[in-house]
C-alpha cells in the first residue's frame, strides 16, 4: 500500500483542481493546462505541493465529471463570495455557449455517427471539424438561434453524410423561431425551457460588462443570472441526455 498522503480537502473548477496540502496544509492550485496537461478528469495523481516550504508528495483525487457548462456555472458560486461579480456574469455567458455548441456537437456529429452503419473515422472528423468551422464566428444570438431553430425544425440525422450535408446548408444568419412554433411541440416540459433561453438577456448583460462602458454588475443582477442559468441549462442537458463523450453515442447490436 503507497505511503503518499491523499489531500481529503480538495475542489475543482474548469480550469483548475485546488487541493490542500495533507503535510502543510497550504492550498495548492494545479492548472489543468500547464501543471496536469490534460483535460481528463483527475481520477487519482501523485503532486508535488506547491509551498517552495513544503514540496511534499501528495495524492489528488475526487475530481468533478460535469459538463463543462456545469463546471462554468458552478464556479460562479465561488466569484460570487468573492464579490467577482463581473467575471460572473462572463463565466455565465459563456456557460450558455459552451451549452449550445455541445448540444450541436450531439446532435450533427456524436449522434449521427452512432446511428451510422458504415462508420468511418475520417468522415467522423471533417464533419466535426466542419461544424467548428461553421459555428466558431457566431454571435451569442446566432448560435442560439441555431440551437433553437435545431430543436423545432430539425431531427439528428441518421448518418454521417446526412450530417454532413446539414452542416453544410446551415446559414450564415440565424434567426429565432417564433414563439408559436415553440409552442406548437408536443413536449410540454421543453416549451417554457426553450422560450427562457429565448428570452434570456444575458448576452447583453455580457456585453456590457466587457465592452467600452466595463459596466459592474450589482449581486441582484448576478442572483438572478445565475439561478436563470441554472434552471435553463441544467434542466435542458438532463432533457436532451447531453454529454461531451461520442462513445456515450454508439450504439451496440
Amino acid at each position: 500500500m503507497s505511503n503518499i498522503p491523499v489531500a481529503e480537502n480538495s475542489r475543482s473548477t474548469y480550469e483548475n483542481f485546488v487541493a490542500q496540502c495533507p503535510t502543510c496544509g497550504k492550498e495548492s492550485v494545479f492548472n489543468r493546462a500547464s501543471d496536469l496537461k490534460t483535460f481528463e478528469p483527475i481520477a487519482g495523481r501523485d503532486m508535488l505541493c506547491l509551498n517552495s516550504a513544503c514540496e511534499k508528495l501528495f495524492r489528488i483525487v475526487g475530481d468533478s465529471v460535469n459538463a463543462a457548462y456545469e463546471m462554468l456555472i458552478f464556479e460562479c458560486y465561488e466569484l460570487r463570495y468573492g464579490k467577482h461579480y463581473m467575471n460572473c456574469i462572463l463565466s455565465l455567458a459563456q456557460a450558455y455557449e459552451v451549452f449550445f455548441s455541445l448540444f450541436l456537437r450531439v446532435e450533427l456529429v456524436y449522434k449521427p455517427f452512432g446511428a451510422d452503419s458504415m462508420r468511418d473515422l475520417d468522415d467522423l472528423n471533417l464533419v466535426a471539424t466542419n461544424l467548428h468551422d461553421k459555428i466558431k464566428g457566431y454571435s451569442f444570438a446566432q448560435i442560439r438561434a441555431l440551437f433553437l431553430q435545431q430543436v423545432v425544425k430539425y431531427q439528428s440525422p441518421k448518418s454521417v453524410r446526412a450530417a454532413s450535408a446539414v452542416v453544410a446548408g446551415l446559414p450564415c444568419h440565424q434567426v429565432d423561431p417564433k414563439d408559436a412554433d415553440i409552442e406548437g411541440l408536443s413536449a410540454p416540459t421543453l416549451v417554457p425551457l426553450l422560450k427562457a433561453i429565448k428570452a434570456t438577456k444575458i448576452n447583453s448583460l455580457r456585453n456590457q460588462v466587457v465592452h467600452k462602458r466595463a459596466y459592474r454588475p450589482t449581486l441582484q443582477e448576478v442572483d438572478y443570472a445565475l439561478e436563470e442559468a441554472r434552471s435553463i441549462l441544467f434542466q435542458l442537458g438532463k432533457y436532451f441526455d447531453l454529454h461531451d463523450e461520442i462513445n456515450w453515442y454508439l450504439r451496440t447490436e
